[in-house]
């Protein structure tokens, strides 16, 4: 036969959590009386598995596919994506050259494939990680908006490169790439801003979170005693 609650308050003690009333529905009963108090571990610990994943696709794609089509298909020149301050109509004149028909059909071929995937994984993995971490709404807005740019800039610059390198006579073309190249760098370093102080907050906000064990403790001793 079950304790009564007047039982289960003197074998337990003042730790014992009371439970629903005989009769109650799932519907009324209060919180804290038939489930735990609500962590974000399990969603936090998918966000991380998507940025872990996005980060090494995106490296996959800048620090070796790209770099061994400059080598292999380009004689050695850097490709626009690793030229931080830009590059003029001289040097995209020099690496369609290089590039020829095949290499450049192979730089598409990147920008269709993983180089289109891996701004958009980067773009979402960041905007739950920035949703999740972040307390303020101007702060979340204003963090989502350098996610977005980055992954906007990302897949412009690479339509942009292509435009250039097809027609490297074009000095608006150039100029464009160039410049949408120089804003992903800067959007790159302001992501990077971004992780940073995200991780911070989220941080000092697990510090000061009270332990969820002593949650349900403070809201059965609130509630009014028989």
């Amino acid at each position: 036969m079950g304790l009564t609650r007047a039982q289960k308050a003197r074998k337990h003690g003042s730790t014992a959590l009371p439970g629903p009333p005989r009769g109650t529905r799932l519907h009324e009963a209060r919180p804290g009386e038939l489930r735990p108090r609500p962590t974000r571990s399990s969603s936090g610990l998918v966000v991380g598995v998507a940025m872990g994943v996005s980060a090494l696709l995106w490296l996959y794609v800048h620090a070796w596919v790209l770099p061994l089509l400059g080598a292999s298909a380009a004689d050695g020149l850097l490709l626009p994506e690793w030229m931080p301050g830009g590059f003029d109509q001289a040097h995209a004149q020099r690496l369609a050259a290089a590039l020829g028909e095949p290499g450049r059909a192979q730089y598409e071929a990147v920008h269709r494939s993983s180089g289109l995937l891996a701004p958009l994984f980067v773009g979402l993995a960041w905007l739950l990680f920035v949703a999740l971490h972040t307390a303020s709404r101007v702060r979340r807005w204003l963090r989502s908006a350098v996610v977005l740019g980055f992954a906007a800039v990302s897949l412009a610059g690479n339509a942009a490169i292509d435009a250039a390198l097809a027609d490297p006579g074009d000095g608006s073309a150039v100029a464009a790439a160039s410049a949408l190249v120089v804003a992903r760098w800067v959007l790159l370093v302001l992501l990077l801003a971004v992780t940073v102080a995200t991780a911070v907050e989220a941080l000092r906000r697990r510090v000061q979170e009270p332990p969820a064990e002593d949650a349900p403790r403070s809201r059965s001793g609130s509630g009014p005693r028989p």
